[in-house]
């Protein structure tokens, strides 16, 4: 090891310092003098032939230059050796010149080949080094954004999440709640609230379903100065996500009353079914700036999974509603309303409270059928549920018997008031002008039968008083109001 640390000192590419050649080359040219002043006084070859150990070693600590140099000299003495000795004895100084000559030629090739091949060495270590630095960089920007987007990833998680447990339920309180059991993972712990509206076709208004009943309204206004709220108004138009960051200063609204709005930052998204607008999600603060644009990204995918729900839920009620309402007047069947009215008997016997029993009959309802055709039928049958749910109140309960027969039950409400409002009903009624065809209109009235339920009836006992009572009207004259209470007497 230190016999190999000797020599590596000595290699010219270890060792480029001035003093360290200029002894080198004195000493090998003052020794190789020495040497060929030996051989040509003592007429010996030996001597000189020692000079090719020189010459390996100029290689070897003077580099290409060096030794080329050196061999050039140690060659030219070769020469004069050759052209001072006799005949007889230039053969070994011929034999060392041509020796010389070749091996500082080829190892001169040899230095240059070796050069160049660690040349393209350092070219590929450079080229190697430097692309480590770029793969550094990329690895650290890479690090980076996996760093900043360790968030982001597990937001998308949880989204997963809240469409599983959304997917879950059709019921729109429960998504509402789901939805805001989210909110603080989701952006944070800001103070935010949601609302979820879902369209009503039939009356073309939105129904809201917000994650607590005491929460404020979001626009507060006299009703003849905002007829809608403003920003759904805006939803509806556009189409796309409405992004508030303070309502203060978005110029949309600068015309709008800010001390009406109940809120300073919003992000409100319409949902669609196949291009159809089902309703609209909205997150709202009372803090200005509550939300950014990653924010906005997020909850425009909760939107997209919303949407499908909502709309499994809109397709659930109206399959719940098939199975209870009329298909012609959107009335409850038979069989749901009298257990509607089983219900309503258990209630008033639990809180001793009065209700009254309507039963309807549409007087001549077979000679109109006979006469006009079924499907006139089937416009008068119409007509009257739209008309008994216009006239009556949202607590009232109705129903469609069966053919012509319709049923009312008017929760806390005695014999006097069953009596005003079935005598309403009828006269009303008798009023309206039923078109027929483009020449020809008609009337038509309705004989009503009527009862106060008692805490000892049952559910029979109620329905078959009703039935007599109006039995009663459509034997003495029809268009009449009877109540059981009263014929009951005259029997």
């Amino acid at each position: 090891m230190k016999t190999r640390a000797v020599l590596d000192s000595f290699y010219y590419k270890n060792n480029r310092s001035l003093k360290f050649v200029v002894l080198n080359a004195v000493g090998l040219l003052a020794l190789t003098i020495m040497l060929f002043m030996f051989s040509l006084n003592l007429s010996d070859p030996v001597p000189f032939t020692l000079g090719l150990a020189f010459l390996v070693y100029a290689f070897y600590s003077l580099g290409k230059e060096g030794g080329f140099s050196y061999g050039l000299v140690y060659c030219m003495l070769c020469i004069l050796m050759i052209f001072s000795r006799p005949d007889t004895e230039r053969i070994p100084y011929i034999f060392v010149l041509v020796f010389s000559g070749v091996y500082v030629l080829h190892i001169s090739r040899f230095i240059d080949l070796i050069d160049e091949k660690e040349r393209s060495n350092e070219i590929v270590e450079n080229e190697i080094d430097s692309d480590m630095v770029v793969s550094d960089e990329k690895i650290k920007k890479i690090s980076g954004a996996i760093d900043a987007n360790k968030s982001k990833i597990e937001n998308y998680r949880m989204l997963n999440r809240v469409a599983e447990q959304l997917l879950s339920t059709l019921d729109r309180t429960d998504m509402v709640k789901i939805i805001s059991s989210y909110m603080p993972k989701l952006i944070g712990t800001k103070n935010v609230r949601c609302m979820l509206l879902v369209k009503n076709e039939d009356t073309d208004t939105f129904v809201e379903t917000k994650d607590r009943e005491d929460d404020e309204l979001l626009v507060k206004a006299p009703a003849g100065i905002y007829k809608k709220d403003p920003f759904d108004e805006w939803l509806i138009k556009n189409k796309y996500t409405l992004f508030i960051k303070n309502v203060d200063d978005d110029f949309r609204f600068r015309n709008l009353r800010k001390d009406w709005i109940m809120f300073k930052s919003l992000i409100a998204m319409p949902l669609f079914e196949n291009k159809r607008l089902i309703g609209i999600l909205k997150f709202y603060s009372k803090e200005p700036e509550a939300f950014d644009n990653e924010d906005v990204r997020l909850l425009n995918y909760l939107g997209d999974i919303s949407s499908s729900v909502v709309e499994n839920s809109i397709l659930y009620r109206k399959t719940e509603a098939l199975a209870v309402q009329d298909g012609l007047t959107g009335l409850f069947i038979r069989r749901y309303f009298i257990e509607r009215l089983d219900e309503e008997i258990k209630r008033a016997k639990q809180n001793e409270a009065a209700f009254s029993y309507l039963m309807i009959d549409i007087d001549h309802f077979k000679d109109c059928n006979d006469t006009h055709g079924h499907l006139f039928g089937d416009k008068v049958l119409k007509l009257l549920g739209e008309f008994l749910k216009d006239s009556l109140r949202d607590v009232d309960i109705i129903g469609r018997y069966g053919g012509e027969e319709f049923a009312i039950i008017l929760p806390n409400t005695n014999m006097n008031g069953a009596k005003f409002v079935a005598e309403r009903i009828r006269d009303s009624f008798s009023q309206l002008v039923i078109s027929v065809n483009e020449n020809e209109t008609m009337k038509l009235t309705l004989s009503i039968g009527a009862v106060e339920y008692k805490k000892t009836m049952k559910l029979t006992e109620v329905m078959n008083k009703a039935d007599k009572a109006l039995y009663y009207s459509k034997e003495n004259g029809r268009n009449k109001v009877s109540l059981w209470e009263e014929i009951s007497d005259e029997d």
